[in-house]
């Protein structure tokens, strides 16, 4: 049986880093005047880079029997965390800024450091995806050409086109590179409409086109043929990217034919004749990025109709594109429209599903709701009514009903007509779409135990209940306490309703 010792092995070789006088590499790191001087083992290097190992199999210039080396592109804080890996395999990044990471990101890379790359990249998500997401520009200008970067990238990309118009709208976005936009611009699920893109293009070529500094388009009768052929030049890549025939008659006129110089003649022909004269296309129209989900709601917009149509397939829990456009969101009951009273929502919501609740709370202004995949049968009568004749008196208990009777021994006995029982379902869910604004912070719980999904009953004045406590409305007021769902979905067990509304899919 082999037994392994690695703790004590990283620590001998880590003090081999620290005190060892036999080294034989001198490498400096960084430009002056931030440089820095670290000493090494050829041996080592050789073993944990692809990079050292080649260039060290080279002929190189020795200085009394020592190799010099010179990075001038890594840091000497980014290299001392490379050089200490090598040696004991031990990487810590919790007091590293995000800018430190993702440079030793790409010195990872050019270093040929696949397994560091592959966990900074993960460290950067799941530790870093703040700093990320404020920087969306600096990291995809480090990482976008690099190959074993990819998990970055795609991190990056998904998240501007899951809510693009924060980061077009940014001070950064003008000096994105020109293959980073170009990549954006190509994808289908990027979520904006296509006039918007239009307006971001065009103030991204103007800010990109040297020969127009100073020039805006809030005044194009100071522009002249120049300045149209130079902005021309500057967006031609992108040109058939954009989807022109998606964009409204009226936006064309006012938005698309003041810039028309930068259009290619024939297309512009074929977009006029579209919008002008309803006249066909020769070519075949790019099929539309997205399809938004048309949502009559007080509460909630097409993006979070799309998150929850995305949760309710079990598809991706961060995307806002709808993956699948075949639900359709039904508004069947508002609070400020038809009242707060639950028997009237009852009458609303009478045999109707599957549905989705949605609440705005007084409190905070969050918003939270839940899934029933089932018919809303709690506002109907679902067992048959039980009725039982006891002709000898007693108290007695309704199996199916769970409600006592009791038979005093003269008269008709005392019956009930109302039942209620667990509505069973794997597919019912809770969820938080927090303030509204803030896509990424999103809570959603599904049901743990699905025999007790959805509290059934039939009889006045019962409230709805998701689980046993998880989320209960009763007229307009509910509680939250986490039973039967994974998670709790607000910090408070008991909130007031603003506004609640109930949608069939």
């Amino acid at each position: 049986m082999a037994f392994e010792f690695f703790p004590r092995l990283s620590q001998n070789f880590s003090q081999l880093l620290e005190d060892a006088d036999d080294y034989n590499i001198l490498i400096k790191v960084g430009e002056n005047p931030n440089t820095k001087e670290f000493h090494a083992h050829s041996n080592i290097l050789r073993s944990r880079s692809p990079y050292f190992k080649k260039a060290l199999s080279q002929d190189l210039v020795t200085k009394n029997k020592m190799i010099e080396f010179t990075i001038p592109n890594i840091s000497s804080t980014v290299f001392e965390m490379i050089l200490r890996f090598m040696y004991s395999g031990i990487l810590d990044l919790s007091k590293q800024v995000g800018s430190d990471i993702l440079d030793l990101l790409v010195a990872s890379e050019e270093l040929l450091m696949e397994e560091l790359a592959t966990f900074v990249q993960k460290s950067l998500i799941e530790n870093n995806a703040k700093w990320l997401r404020q920087n969306l520009v600096k990291a995809l200008h480090a990482v976008f050409q690099l190959e074993s970067c990819k998990q970055i990238q795609d991190y990056c990309l998904n998240f501007i086109c899951n809510d693009p118009i924060p980061f077009l709208n940014s001070i950064d976005f003008p000096t994105l590179e020109k293959n980073i936009l170009l990549e954006l611009i190509k994808r289908e699920d990027l979520l904006i409409d296509e006039i918007e893109l239009w307006n971001f293009l065009i103030k991204w070529g103007i800010a990109q086109t040297s020969e127009l500094r100073g020039k805006n388009i809030s005044n194009l009768g100071n522009w002249n043929k120049k300045d149209f052929i130079a902005l021309k030049n500057t967006l031609n890549q992108f040109i058939t990217h954009i989807r022109f025939y998606d964009i409204s008659s009226k936006d064309f006129h006012s938005k698309i034919w003041p810039f028309k110089k930068v259009l290619p003649k024939a297309l512009f022909k074929e977009i006029f004749s579209f919008h002008m004269l309803n006249t066909e296309p020769n070519q075949t129209k790019s099929v539309p990025r997205y399809k938004k989900i048309s949502v009559d709601s007080m509460i909630i917009n097409s993006k979070h109709a799309a998150i929850l149509t995305n949760w309710i397939q079990r598809k991706d829990p961060d995307a806002i594109i709808p993956i699948d456009s075949k639900y359709y969101f039904n508004l069947i009951y508002r609070g400020s429209r038809d009242g707060f009273d639950i028997n009237t929502i009852r009458s609303k919501c009478n045999g109707r599903g599957p549905c989705i609740l949605i609440i705005k709370t007084k409190e905070n202004g969050t918003i939270i709701g839940g899934y029933n995949p089932l018919v809303f049968i709690i506002f109907i009568l679902v067992i048959l009514v039980v009725l039982i004749i006891v002709i000898y008196g007693g108290d007695s208990y309704c199996d199916n009903c769970g409600r006592p009777y009791k038979n005093y021994g003269y008269g008709e006995p005392q019956t009930y007509s109302y039942s209620y029982y667990w509505a069973v379902t794997t597919e019912s869910f809770i969820f938080s779409l927090g303030n509204g604004n803030d896509l990424k912070n999103l809570t959603i719980s599904r049901v743990v135990n699905g025999n007790n999904a959805i509290y059934e009953a039939n009889y006045q004045n019962m409230a709805l209940n998701f689980g046993n406590s998880d989320l209960v409305i009763n007229n307009d007021s509910g509680t939250c306490n986490q039973d039967q769902y994974e998670s709790k979905i607000l910090d408070i067990n008991s909130f007031t309703i603003e506004e609640m509304e109930i949608f069939v899919l």
